[in-house]
């Protein structure tokens, strides 16, 4: 993500003394419309953004940090088209006792702890389409989708160690929870790197299930938490490999629908300046069925992408991608799933983009169906379209 801040002195009174700390803005937005598109029943029309919601037209990034770089905040508010003003996806403040201890409190964004296996090429930057098993973001490593403590070290050169302490429950009457339940469901694990060749990540995620009884409430809890994997290479020039697997813990009879095993894998090579090339996939298997299918069904699933991005001249973009799913569309279920997208991006200043493209989907797969509103097939076998204008702005 490109941004460019804009920074400002602010002076704070400390006691007798003052001390100063930089401000900065910043911004970064994408918004999807579609003035003509298909359900595969309908023409209809749209707006929205990559990942979903509403189309995010205004927002502001505001990060402060201390003289001496060891006390800090950031915090993001959002606009969508759909919603007045809110929080956003982050908001923490963090403090350095000595140069290799940071700790935060907050609500955090995914990459926070700087360790998330991104891989985004294709459609991902435009509607993402629903025959996916993980977020582009997420490809190979899970994120942070925590609100709580961080405490991240750096003992060492090119360890980076961290542990997220889950502090509150939305469904809960009291911001304070049963310290049990909490340090069950921390969130730790760490990334080496390994100059010249690559980094190693590893971390485990506790998330609780439960049962709920005839009034609703809570019965039986369990843990079932994940373990992660993953490996970055770069040790080839121009060449990008993301390797990773997850591990779900959990009681087959308790939680049948739960990950059992995740292996996925992304690659990019840079041909030329002009030119990229990319492919990404990976196989999940399930306790006992697949998330969101009934009956005697399939309990795994294998996906897989590939896309090229060339750039025409000087700040005309192309991308296209295709990619396919083998479970979860079609009128039997188990059909699998083809989407693909040809985009083009123009830049229209130092700090925005205008761009076109087509993209469509087999057997009722559809589009950022975040909250069942995105584009959603009118039929299990429909073929769904969409003629999508990308508007992108960073500052």
């Amino acid at each position: 993500m490109k941004k460019t801040l804009i920074a400002v002195a602010a002076a704070a009174a400390l006691t007798a003394t003052s001390a100063f700390a930089e401000i900065t803005f910043g911004a970064w937005l994408r918004t999807l419309t579609a003035p003509v598109a298909s359900n595969g029943e309908d023409t209809v029309v749209g707006t929205a953004n990559s990942w979903g919601w509403g189309a995010r037209t205004a927002r502001i990034d505001i990060n402060g940090v201390s003289e001496d770089g060891k006390a800090g905040f950031a915090m993001n508010v959002f606009n969508d088209m759909s919603m007045d003003i809110s929080a956003g996806d982050r908001a923490v403040l963090w403090v350095k006792p000595v140069d290799m201890i940071k700790i935060s409190v907050g609500k955090y964004d995914s990459p926070d702890n700087g360790l998330r296996g991104d891989f985004c090429y294709g459609s991902w930057n435009w509607l993402r389409p629903y025959n996916w098993g993980f977020d582009g973001e997420g490809l190979t490593f899970d994120g942070i989708w925590r609100k709580g403590m961080m405490i991240e070290a750096d003992p060492i050169e090119g360890l980076h160690a961290f542990v997220v302490i889950p502090m509150e429950d939305a469904n809960a009457d009291s911001y304070y929870k049963k310290a049990e339940d909490t340090y069950r469901n921390v969130q730790i694990g760490f990334g080496y790197a390994i100059d010249g060749v690559g980094k190693l990540k590893a971390q485990y995620i506790g998330d609780d299930s439960y049962t709920t009884d005839a009034e609703g409430d809570r019965d039986e809890t369990k843990t079932t938490g994940q373990i992660g994997v993953a490996f970055d290479l770069n040790a080839v020039e121009n060449l990008y490999v993301t390797v990773g697997a997850r591990f779900g813990i959990a009681d087959k009879d308790y939680a049948p629908d739960y990950l059992k095993m995740a292996f996925t894998a992304g690659a990019s090579y840079q041909v030329s300046d002009a030119m990229k090339f990319s492919v990404d996939g990976g196989y999940k298997q399930y306790q006992d069925k697949t998330v969101g299918k009934d009956g005697d069904k399939k309990d795994n699933e294998f996906f897989v992408g590939a896309g090229v991005d060339y750039t025409i001249m000087d700040g005309l973009n192309l991308a296209a991608d295709v990619r396919y799913k083998n479970i979860g569309y079609g009128k039997e279920g188990d059909d699998g799933a083809i989407s693909f997208l040809v985009g083009v991006n123009k830049s229209v200043s130092s700090n925005g983009s205008l761009g076109i493209g087509f993209q469509g989907a087999t057997n009722g797969c559809g589009f950022v169906q975040s909250g069942g509103k995105g584009l959603v097939a009118n039929e299990a076998d429909d073929f769904v379209w969409a003629i999508p204008v990308s508007v992108s702005v960073w500052f």
